[in-house]
């Protein structure tokens, strides 16, 4: 039962984590990158998804 516990213990402080981070990216790229114009909001969105992509291959990779 303890290892049980454990695991679960384990697991949601893995998705606290994840969530944390994602959360951290999307803040800073949205309080970096003001949208002045159109173009802006296009990069703006552009980064986020590229940003995104890019902190769920390395969360892949890591094997979290």
């Amino acid at each position: 039962m303890g290892y049980n516990v454990y695991m679960v213990v384990k697991d949601i402080i893995s998705f606290v984590l994840r969530i944390g981070l994602v959360v951290a990216f999307w803040g800073f790229v949205w309080s970096f990158v003001e949208p002045r114009t159109q173009l802006m909001r296009v990069l703006r969105a552009a980064l986020l998804v590229v940003g995104l992509l890019g902190v769920w291959a390395v969360l892949t990779i890591a094997g979290a």
